[in-house]
């Protein structure tokens, strides 16, 4: 997270960063939930157990997104410097992101193109049935359907519209699993990774509400975030 202001005080620190945008606030949020904690480096030797409060803001919603963290290992590095280990939580208290949320619905009531709208999660996703898979990265996800980012050169063959797919994560409430097909497929450039979406089919009742609550952030995955993904007869296969 960028810094702008930092106020230690009875074994605390603030860090206050504002975003233009919802989705970019909710972005990084999700990023950094999902990773479990960040590295920090420091010319201060905080001690273990100092706990850090990331105050989020976006101009459209009064109250911050707060991010808890508490530092759980330091380490010594040259310089007179020291690297922190922070390990994050979410907190207890919604009532910034519930609104940051909502400020998100509200902004795609004037959308034309999208039925719903995308919550950003940064979710790291493997092909595991495929030796030598590139990893895939789900980008956002909606109650209609899901984008993914390809770390590789080119798309992998499986990937075309109309093929089968299936994503599937564990949530506190149980598997998650959203069966659909390629809907497009972008190649990218050279500084753009390959993408590709997909339209869910018709989900079962208890799958719809995971993926609700998913889409609420009040189900999450434990850190680190992870997923799993397939193709074609796979797909087919694991689909409930």
């Amino acid at each position: 997270m960028s810094q702008t202001a930092m106020n230690r005080a009875l074994g605390e620190v603030r860090l206050k960063v504002a975003y233009k945008k919802p989705e970019a606030l909710l972005s990084e949020y999700t990023r950094s939930i999902g990773r479990g904690g960040v590295t920090l480096q420091t010319q201060k030797n905080l001690p273990v157990g100092t706990r850090f409060v990331f105050e989020m803001y976006n101009p459209g919603v009064a109250a911050p997104v707060e991010v808890l963290g508490e530092v759980v290992r330091v380490t010594s590095q040259p310089g007179g410097r020291y690297m922190l280990t922070v390990k994050y939580d979410p907190g207890q208290d919604r009532g910034g992101l519930d609104a940051v949320l909502q400020r998100i619905f509200d902004l795609h009531e004037f959308e034309k193109l999208r039925r719903y709208p995308r919550i950003p999660l940064h979710l790291p996703a493997m092909e595991e049935e495929t030796p030598f898979a590139p990893p895939f990265f789900v980008r956002d996800l909606s109650r209609g359907g899901v984008g993914l980012e390809v770390e590789a050169p080119a798309l992998p063959p499986s990937v075309k519209v109309g093929m089968p797919f299936l994503l599937e994560m564990d949530l506190t409430l149980g598997t998650l699993l959203l069966h659909g097909e390629v809907a497009w497929t972008s190649a990218g450039g050279p500084e753009v990774l390959p993408t590709f979406g997909v339209n869910f089919g018709t989900l079962r009742p208890d799958t719809v509400e995971r993926l609700e609550k998913l889409l609420s952030l009040e189900s999450m995955p434990p850190p680190p975030w992870r997923a799993r993904v397939c193709f074609g007869m796979d797909a087919v296969m694991r689909t409930p």
